[in-house]
């Protein structure tokens, strides 16, 4: 599928096609009328002259250009004319001028945000200036804020942002994106190209799904099996708080569809609901940008990512906010899961270490159990509070036996006549290497006539070389998500 628009437009010809419409956009001139030309508006003037002169050092579509190659554009132009820091800044500003209009009709990424750090709209175009004119300067100031920055998000914008993305999930398809990019840390160009063939139960457990990612969409809105690298072939399962989201999701574009429609190559993420449509990556990623700037990430943040860009970057992976996501992610299964590393590098999309890494990858996209115990895994690190509570295991207890397949925090529900009637209940807990129990009640039973509670725990053994237990993070984790408010997207 092939699809050309504006986006795949070079620099100068897009400057060509919509410099009016810029022009009018910005108000760059106050004149009688509504009609903007050369000869009525001088900032176009001098603002076309500019814009060609960069444009003629980019020769790509203007969707693909990142901040690096803006800066070695303009850096390249500034030496050859060698222009002063005040032209060199009139340079950018005309630049961002450019690119906030493209990112609002979609045909563009949002690569020079007005806003940056303590949002003072000039700090991002000082840096710029200073990597273009002194880069010794501008990469030790660049250092600065690298070292107190944060890179992921807070679990209260963590915990809200993942509830919102699920509540508004039937409006707009590029939800259940920002719901997989949060869980799954997936490069945007994987997320783009899922289609809901790829939305799979898991052979022994149908209520559960992973996802497969043996494609992409670039931003030519073209299908391609050439992934980043070899290691971004892989299987993701889907965290239990947004199970019932995307299955809600797909049930939506099913019946939209017809119930008779094959909807398994149609593209689970897409603009609004336009279900036969993927989203380009513009789209979606300023998509994205405005939502975390709405839950309280910082100019500072967004700024950052732009500017600590390495050369290999695409614009999508380069864009803020799929960088903060997929960093978050990171951050969530190596803080908080007992993964292993061989699992987090294959989950993660990354070089398998060791010299079976090669054949350990094909083992886990062919090992079905494998993966599931990764994603049992997974489920024990809670994002969202309110989402993660309403799948806490609940065991109604009876008179016989009962067994529950431990995911983290769980409740057992004790019928009112066994509380009355003083009935023992026995617990009996069943751990690896290090495994760590703890029981609470959520409200007094004895009232009700007292509940004798046993509990026992079977031996486990100890990993050699490791004398004392590990920090329980997923406890600690725990505790931190439950004291997060649900009030509104600001609260940080």
């Amino acid at each position: 599928m092939k699809s050309k628009t504006d986006g795949d437009l070079s620099l100068d010809s897009y400057w060509k096609k919509h410099c009016i419409s810029i022009a009018k956009d910005r108000h760059w001139a106050i004149q009688t009328g509504d009609q903007y030309s050369f000869e009525t508006c001088a900032t176009l003037r001098q603002y076309d002259d500019y814009i060609r002169k960069v444009a003629g050092c980019l020769d790509m579509p203007i969707a693909e250009i990142t901040p690096a190659n803006i800066l070695r554009a303009v850096s390249d132009v500034a030496k050859m004319y060698q222009y002063q820091e005040a032209t060199v800044k009139t340079i950018i500003s005309s630049l961002r001028d450019v690119f906030s209009y493209a990112a609002t009709c979609g045909h563009a990424y949002n690569i020079l945000p007005k806003s940056y750090a303590g949002d003072k709209p000039t700090n991002l175009t000082t840096l710029m200036v200073q990597r273009i004119l002194v880069p010794a300067a501008a990469n030790a100031e660049l250092k600065g804020l690298s070292d107190s920055c944060p890179r992921a998000l807070t679990l209260g914008q963590q915990g809200r942002l993942a509830l919102y993305a699920a509540e508004h999930v039937l409006e707009d398809g590029r939800f259940s994106g920002i719901l997989i990019s949060l869980y799954t840390g997936m490069r945007p160009a994987e997320c783009r190209g899922l289609r809901w063939n790829d939305f799979r139960s898991f052979p022994d457990h149908p209520g559960r799904h992973y996802l497969k990612i043996d494609e992409i969409l670039n931003d030519k809105l073209e299908y391609s099996k050439q992934v980043k690298t070899k290691n971004a072939l892989r299987c993701v399962p889907v965290h239990i708080e947004i199970e019932s989201a995307l299955q809600k999701r797909r049930e939506f574009v099913q019946q939209s569809m017809g119930a008779n429609k094959d909807i398994g190559e149609l593209p689970i993420v897409c603009s609004e609901n336009d279900f036969k449509n993927p989203c380009r990556g513009p789209d979606y990623s300023n998509f994205a940008f405005k939502l975390l700037k709405e839950f309280g990430v910082s100019s500072e943040q967004l700024g950052f990512f732009l500017l600590d860009e390495p050369d290999n970057f695409t614009p999508s992976d380069s864009h803020p906010p799929m960088r903060i996501l997929r960093r978050n992610f990171a951050t969530v299964i190596q803080a908080c899961t007992d993964m292993s590393l061989e699992e987090k590098e294959y989950i993660f999309g990354h070089r398998i270490s060791g010299k079976d890494g090669a054949k350990k990858r094909i083992e886990y996209n062919r090992n079905m159990d494998r993966l599931w115990r990764i994603a049992q895994k997974l489920d024990k690190a809670p994002f969202c509070k309110k989402l993660y509570e309403l799948h806490f295991p609940q065991i109604i207890v009876g008179d016989s036996s009962v067994t529950q397949e431990g995911r983290g925090q769980g409740m057992i529900r004790i019928p009112w006549e066994s509380a009355v009637y003083g009935q023992k209940l026995h617990l009996h807990f069943e751990g690896g290497p290090n495994t760590s129990v703890s029981v609470s009640t959520p409200n007094a039973v004895r009232p009700f006539g007292g509940l004798p509670v046993e509990v026992k725990m079977a031996d486990a053994p100890i990993s050699w070389g490791d004398p004392l237990p590990p920090i329980n993070a997923e406890a600690m984790h725990w505790e931190a998500v439950r004291k997060v408010r649900y009030l509104k997207k600001t609260d940080k």
